[in-house]
């Protein structure tokens, strides 16, 4: 079962992320730790990938994926969400828990991995570009009431 760091995680890390992208009445929703808790217990049951990542042996980041064939793609693998409190941003807990995610989809015989990655959001661009992810042309608009544009990265494995 998670604990409330995890959801704390989801939570703190929404905000961090997505507050200069997501219309403040919105990701409001998205800030209730219980329902946070719940969803992500759902993905645990569901044996999606999810992963804790420690630093200095404190839980301050989480990683979920699954094995999932986007439009158009055959033997692939899916990172749906990474979440980092702010104050570890930087310290390579990402590269990790994306490594682990990443194993674990090659494991499961995909050949490679999807993510969508909002456009504006050029911190996280930038991680899965250095990481070798690449945007492959695809691009649709997100249901928030803004419309951020989301970009399809696709890389390898």
């Amino acid at each position: 079962m998670m604990d409330k760091c995890e959801a704390n995680i989801i939570v703190e890390s929404w905000k961090s992320a997505y507050s200069n992208i997501i219309p403040e009445d919105e990701i409001a929703r998205f800030l209730d730790k219980q329902r946070r808790q719940e969803q992500f217990e759902k993905f645990i049951e569901d044996e999606e990938i999810v992963l804790i990542g420690f630093y200095d042996e404190i839980p301050c980041g989480l990683i979920f994926g699954n094995k999932d064939n986007d439009e158009g793609l055959e033997r692939c693998g899916s990172i749906y969400s990474i979440y980092l409190l702010k104050e570890y941003w930087g310290k390579g807990l990402s590269t990790k828990l994306m490594d682990r995610a990443i194993n674990i989809l090659k494991e499961e015989g995909c050949k490679q991995v999807y993510l969508w990655v909002y456009e504006v959001n050029t911190r996280a661009r930038k991680f899965y570009e250095k990481y070798g992810f690449i945007f492959d042309g695809n691009k649709k608009q997100s249901h928030f009431s803004n419309k951020p544009i989301e970009l399809r990265y696709i890389k390898q494995i």
